[in-house]
């Protein structure tokens, strides 16, 4: 049987005795609920948090008002400065971020449906990468979720 992304991730971290922790916000938790979904995950996950709003996510995460203003909430500055904020937040050595536009329609700020940045932050070392999905909300959140998993992996495989 294939090894799912999700159960790779959680298998390197258990060998690594590293713990992972999310900052989400279009996926509403469903980065968090995937890796729970593995048997084992209790050895490795340690924090979730939900972000919906830029205050939130300037409380709990320490992203910059300016940041946001500067580059809007839908952006890579903002996904890697919710990943940053996520790891100092929680120790945990990997976090994943998502920050975007689910739709059906487009934000208030003219951020097109479908346009997701996920941030990942490995040892310190914050990454973001930016997506243009398609399909209705549901399916953006599907594959932000996907594409999250397989950043997190990338990073702790690569070691960086």
């Amino acid at each position: 049987m294939m090894e799912t992304c999700k159960e790779r991730l959680v298998a390197i971290l258990q060998e690594k005795g590293c713990h992972v922790s999310t900052a989400e916000s279009c996926t509403g938790g469903m980065v968090a609920a995937a890796i729970v979904d593995v048997s084992g995950a209790s050895d490795i996950f340690e924090e979730g948090y939900i972000t919906y709003s830029n205050r939130v996510k300037e409380k709990l995460l320490g992203v910059s008002p300016e940041t946001i203003e500067a580059h809007t909430v839908v952006s890579a500055e903002v996904a890697e400065e919710m990943a940053l904020g996520a790891w100092r937040a929680t120790g945990s050595e990997l976090t994943i971020s998502v920050t975007g536009c689910a739709g059906p329609g487009d934000s208030a700020d003219g951020t097109k449906a479908g346009t997701v940045y996920i941030g990942t932050c490995f040892k310190g070392k914050a990454k973001a990468r930016g997506f243009a999905f398609g399909g209705g909300r549901m399916e953006v959140r599907e594959q932000s979720v996907q594409e999250a998993l397989k950043f997190a992996l990338e990073r702790i495989e690569g070691g960086e």
